[in-house]
């Protein structure tokens, strides 16, 4: 009986032959700057490169500036459950894959490989003892304030606004900021998060791959520190 070809073996083998051979014939019928840009659109973009602590650092800090744009009414306390998806943390699997046409056959498999240390880094916390009329004026305030500042809103309903800060920060990684209020739950939500980045060689990292070395959460200070 013949083997089936798998993912490794030498169905997968001739699959990306053939994808490679009508590459370099699609090379030969273009120009040199439309030469380099299939070369890119072949190898990947590469993922820009970013100390996770750093980064890490300034997510926290744009929670805080978010927090305060709010302008919470007495009575909000943060969620200290454990679900509550308080603090920073690195993402690691199925997020950032390899880039290019050279990887499409690999990442259209369920088996396809994340790329070697990479991650998208998330700060955040979740915010109880707030009634739906205040997390609507809340979000309000939130828009406007920061819109103000330059920010720019990229989508937002009754319950949950996402905007982009104005600059980057550590390797310029683009960013987003969502808050968003549970009316079940009586909850509200803040989270600011980046695209996926490549960590330098001497970032320490456990088994699993994720960096080792990112700070503890401070936001909101206002309320942590009581």
């Amino acid at each position: 009986m013949t083997k089936r070809g798998t993912k490794d073996g030498r169905g997968h083998r001739k699959a990306v032959a053939v994808v490679t051979a009508a590459g370099m014939l699609a090379l030969g019928a273009v120009g040199y700057d439309a030469v380099v840009e299939l070369q890119d659109a072949w190898a990947g973009r590469p993922y820009p490169v970013a100390d996770p602590a750093a980064v890490a650092k300034h997510l926290d800090a744009r929670t805080q500036t978010v927090y305060g744009a709010l302008a919470l009414p007495p009575g909000a306390a943060l969620d200290r459950e454990p679900w509550a998806g308080d603090g920073i943390t690195a993402r690691v699997y199925d997020v950032c894959r390899p880039r290019g046409i050279s990887h499409l056959l690999e990442n259209m498999s369920d088996r396809g490989a994340d790329e070697p240390r990479t991650a998208t880094l998330d700060a955040g916390f979740i915010l109880t003892g707030i009634t739906p009329p205040q997390a609507q004026e809340a979000l309000r305030r939130a828009r406007q304030t920061l819109t103000g500042q330059g920010w720019t809103e990229t989508a937002a309903d009754d319950t949950r606004v996402t905007l982009k800060p104005p600059s980057t920060g550590p390797g310029s990684l683009a960013e987003t900021v969502t808050v968003g209020f549970s009316p079940e739950r009586g909850t509200l939500a803040v989270a600011a998060g980046t695209e996926c980045a490549r960590y330098p060689d001497d970032t320490p990292v456990d088994w699993d791959g994720k960096p080792t070395d990112l700070p503890s959460p401070t936001a909101p200070a206002q309320l942590r520190s009581h």
